[in-house]
């Protein structure tokens, strides 16, 4: 944890810019809650199968359940603790400061770009470089350190995929 504080205390003396710290503490939300809430929505409009809607709600909920019990098994505190001036949220929407390890943003983000990336492959380079950067939002927020935003894109990854092999061989033995 130590390097990772001196990491962001370097850091934030040379990527701080006003314009971002207007900006940033919005763009971070895109890997909240209601970010994956709308995502749902938007996939059931979209798609029209009932089913689907149920596989997207399966896969949110093992998620959450994933990500808050490693939080609250882990009980990692955020950087903002340690370095109190680090945090830009006071400019932008208020936050839920529960523990930091992993990032939950982050693990949304990642699973949403999974999931697009699956359906869209052509630019599944785009969406993982948007939620790339939105765990990158949250180190400029100081309210993650580099190691909570890495886990949060890994298990959101690494979980979405596993989801979507459990799901194909599902339907491919329906088939047989």
């Amino acid at each position: 944890m130590t390097w990772e504080l001196k990491l962001m205390e370097w850091a934030n003396g040379w990527w701080s810019l006003p314009i971002l710290d207007q900006v940033i503490p919005w763009v971070t939300h895109l890997g909240s809650h209601i970010a994956v809430i709308v995502f749902l929505i938007f996939c059931f409009i979209l798609m029209r199968k009932r089913k689907t809607l149920l596989y997207l709600l399966i896969l949110y909920g093992i998620q959450s359940g994933v990500v808050y019990g490693l939080k609250f098994l882990i009980n990692r505190k955020r950087p903002l603790v340690f370095l109190e001036t680090l945090s830009k949220l006071s400019q932008g929407p208020g936050e839920v400061l529960d523990p930091g390890f992993p990032s939950a943003h982050t693990l949304y983000a990642f699973m949403m770009a999974t999931l697009l990336a699956t359906w869209f492959p052509r630019y599944r380079i785009l969406f993982y470089i948007a939620a790339g950067f939105i765990g990158w939002t949250r180190i400029y927020l100081g309210v993650h350190f580099p190691t909570d935003v890495i886990a949060g894109g890994l298990l959101g990854y690494g979980i979405t995929r596993l989801f979507l092999y459990r799901i194909n061989q599902r339907l491919e033995k329906a088939t047989d």
